[in-house]
């Protein structure tokens, strides 16, 4: 497997969560995970009482990546949220060939 991109971002996995499900204070753990490639899907802005804008972005990483719903992925000092499960993909042979993640970032 060679490497999909020349991209570097770090994987935010919080520290867990309590009894009632609210996150427990601490910075979680980091993993910075090189050669991948992130590309924009879409953005949207909305206008109302505010200037909501959210930007969707995918993430394609090497096989064997642990990467969860719950975790976060800082790229270019942004912060977003993995939307959904990231969903492993094979080459045409059948083998692991990378691991598609959906990103969000919601601001304003």
């Amino acid at each position: 497997m060679g490497r999909l991109g020349n991209h570097t971002a770090v994987i935010v996995r919080p520290p867990g969560q309590d009894q009632f499900g609210d996150p427990l204070p601490g910075a979680g753990d980091e993993t910075e995970v090189t050669g991948t490639s992130m590309q924009p899907a879409a953005t949207t802005e909305r206008q109302d009482d505010r200037d909501t804008v959210t930007a969707d972005w995918l993430w394609f990483v090497p096989p064997g990546t642990d990467i969860r719903p719950t975790d976060q992925v800082r790229f270019r000092g942004e912060l977003y949220e993995v939307d959904g499960a990231p969903q492993p993909w094979d080459d045409e042979k059948g083998r692991p060939d990378h691991i598609e993640v959906q990103l969000r970032r919601v601001t304003g």
